[in-house]
């Protein structure tokens, strides 16, 4: 090994504990989290539980870049095997581990390469899915027709199944089956052409798509309810940008529930790079467009967010120690 596998080794171990203590932590606080969220208005309950799936996995990254960089940023990088905040006169940087004075552990290089294996299969999964249905995409915007309507991001597509979704992460475009068409009347149109772009105005198929890749290293129970509060989210705030396209709340419930009983006898696909009008969620999108309206200010962002960097901060000091003899223990 190169001088610089210690410091690669503790790195990536720097990273992975920081991330799944991450998990944990959120996992432990799941229930009490998700009964503050719900009391969010949806535009701000969509960004936070984003948030919460992603943090683990960037909070690891960052903290990995930091342990790296932080050494050579300060012109000291020989001390980096001995560098941590409870030893005043070295160098401080972010560790959760010192290598032994022989440099790198050889058989904790057989965990981490399970552990960034997991990752890469991971990763792997979701890109091989998202090239799936990426084909799929294209093929049926390739068979579709322009419609005539002022937005030309519109596709029609002629097929039986009753079809209504905003696709792709760039400028996207919304995709209608002819035989939903003709069985709209202009209003629900309308509605549903509001719904719909208002996924692609907010990049919503974008910003989910990165959700579900970086939020697999969550406990996959807390993940999957996560992502289902955050595609309920993302419903209903497109529901209120409708409602406000046509003035009326009450009128969006009602297409609801009427496209609801059109798809009633079809099968709902689901597709990673699109966000159909149609869900599961259908009483809660209903329920909320006539509800009262919920207060649009909050604070529970910045103190989740403060509570994470404050994490971050301290975990230098206990998991350094936590780690440091959990390794000492496994190495006895």
């Amino acid at each position: 090994m190169s001088s610089h596998a210690p410091l690669l080794q503790f790195a990536l171990l720097s990273g992975f504990v920081l991330a799944i203590t991450l998990a944990m932590l959120i996992a432990a606080c799941e229930r009490p989290l998700r009964r503050l969220l719900v009391r969010q208005a949806p535009k701000q309950r969509a960004r936070l539980i984003w948030w919460l799936l992603v943090t683990p996995a960037l909070a690891g990254i960052g903290y990995m870049v930091v342990t790296i960089a932080m050494p050579s940023v300060l012109h000291d990088s020989a001390k980096f095997a001995a560098a941590c905040s409870a030893h005043s006169d070295s160098l401080w940087h972010l560790c959760v581990w010192h290598p032994s004075e022989n440099g790198e552990v050889t058989w904790l290089w057989a965990v981490l390469a399970l552990l960034m294996g997991y990752a890469a299969w991971l990763v792997a999964r979701a890109a091989r899915s998202v090239w799936r249905v990426r084909q799929t995409l294209v093929t049926m915007l390739r068979l579709s027709r322009r419609s005539g309507h002022a937005d030309n991001r519109l596709h029609v597509v002629d097929v039986e199944q009753p079809l209504a979704f905003a696709c792709g992460i760039g400028r996207g475009h919304v995709v209608l089956s002819q035989s939903l068409l003709d069985r709209l009347d202009a209003m629900q149109l309308r509605v549903v052409l509001a719904h719909e772009q208002a996924h692609l105005k907010h990049r919503d198929v974008f910003w989910r798509l990165i959700a579900v890749i970086l939020s697999g290293i969550h406990l996959p129970g807390v993940r999957r309810r996560l992502l289902r509060d955050q595609e309920l989210a993302l419903e209903q705030r497109c529901d209120f940008v409708a409602a406000a396209a046509v003035g009326c709340p009450v009128i969006v419930a009602e297409a609801i529930v009427a496209v609801e009983k059109i798809f009633r006898h079809h099968a709902i696909q689901r597709m990673p790079l699109s966000m159909a009008f149609l869900s599961d969620f259908v009483p809660e999108r209903v329920q909320a467009l006539l509800s009262p309206d919920r207060e649009s200010t909050s604070h529970l962002g910045s103190l989740l967010g403060f509570a994470v960097v404050m994490f971050c901060s301290l975990s230098a000091g206990w998991l350094h120690h936590f780690t440091e003899s959990l390794i000492a223990l496994l190495a006895w």
